[in-house]
Order: structure tokens, then sequence, then C-alpha cells
């Protein structure tokens, strides 16, 4: 990967985090230790693991597979993937299935972002519930 893209990428990732951090009234942080194939740009919102492509290319199948594979590596977190093209708003993407238990697995959803923040606060007591049930 290009210097530019990988700047880019950064910059992408720096503003969506700033984003989530003023909606989720948390401190949302890179992660800057990730493997190149399978790790998660955030893991810093307790139980989702966040994957950020700011590319021109509209969605692609492979950046989803690529936050899912983060599903089993982080201990059953809840994979989202956002993206945004130049001069448009956050897309995030997740598994329907992983938020509401009677939807088959593979139904993604595409949302915009003050949407996917609605249901990660009300997903955060579950999770954290969870949380401490194993602890």
């Amino acid at each position: 990967m290009a210097k530019m893209q990988r700047e880019k990428g950064a910059r992408g990732e720096r503003e969506l985090f700033s984003l989530l951090s003023n909606e989720l009234g948390t401190v949302v942080q890179r992660n800057l230790v990730q493997t190149r194939d399978s790790g998660a740009d955030s893991l810093s919102i307790p139980g989702f693991a966040i994957e950020v492509k700011r590319q021109e290319t509209p969605f692609r199948q492979a950046w989803w597979d690529q936050v899912n594979a983060t599903r089993h590596q982080n201990g059953g977190v809840i994979p989202v993937l956002f993206y945004r093209q130049s001069r448009r708003p956050w897309t995030a993407v997740f598994d329907l299935a992983d938020i509401y238990p009677n939807v088959d697995a593979g139904s993604l959803c595409h949302t915009d972002l003050s949407t996917i923040c609605q249901l990660i606060r009300e997903e955060l007591p579950h999770v954290r519930e969870k949380e401490k049930a194993v602890a």
C-alpha cells in the first residue's frame, strides 16, 4: 500500500473515531497493534470490532469478510464496518443477526452513523452484562 493511501486511511480512522467518541460519549481509539488481514481498526468500544475503509470504491464484500474474521479472534465481538467515499457521509455495515437473534446470519444492514451509534448505545449494557457473567 502506498504512503498516500495509508495516510488517507489513518485520517479516515481519526475522523470516524472522533465522530464516534462524540456520539457515544466514550473515547474511541485506533488499534495500532493489528494484523494486516484480520485485525480490527478499533476494539475500544466494548463488544465491538470496528473496521474503517476510506476509499472511493463502494462497499466490497472483502471488507466485510475482513472485519467479520475478527469476531472469533476477539472473543465473539460484533463486527461493524464503516466506509466513506469523498464528499459522502459515513456508512456502517453490520449483520442484523448480531443484534436481533431471530434474523438469519448474513443479513447485512447498511445504515448511517447516527443509527449505528444508537444501536451501539442500546447494546452496550448487554455487552457489559455478558462480560461480568464471564468474569
